[in-house]
């Protein structure tokens, strides 16, 4: 299992107990870049499939789930969209 997958599941089992750090570096694994930060919220933007989409997370210590929940949905969609012969994880 790659690390990014261990990273992710750990998220995923305790997403009220998540760092901003481990979820910027959840994300940035995934492709997704810090397009910018302004006051306390850090805006991550991606493009998958044609589309590109954003997550704005506002920094609190620990995160709120319901932001960590999106991020983890929002990987899960671009996951969906690769042919498994593009997925780094497949083994």
């Amino acid at each position: 299992m790659s690390r990014r997958k261990k990273l992710r599941q750990r998220i995923a089992q305790n997403p009220r107990n998540v760092s901003m750090r481990e979820l910027r570096t959840l994300l940035e694994a995934y492709g997704f870049a810090l397009d910018r930060v302004k006051g306390s919220h850090y805006s991550f933007i991606i493009e998958a499939s044609g589309r590109e989409m954003l997550l704005v997370v506002p920094f609190r210590h620990p995160l709120h789930a319901v932001y960590v929940k999106k991020a983890l949905s929002m990987i899960e969609q671009i996951e969906a969209d690769l042919p498994d012969d593009e997925d780094p994880d497949n083994e």
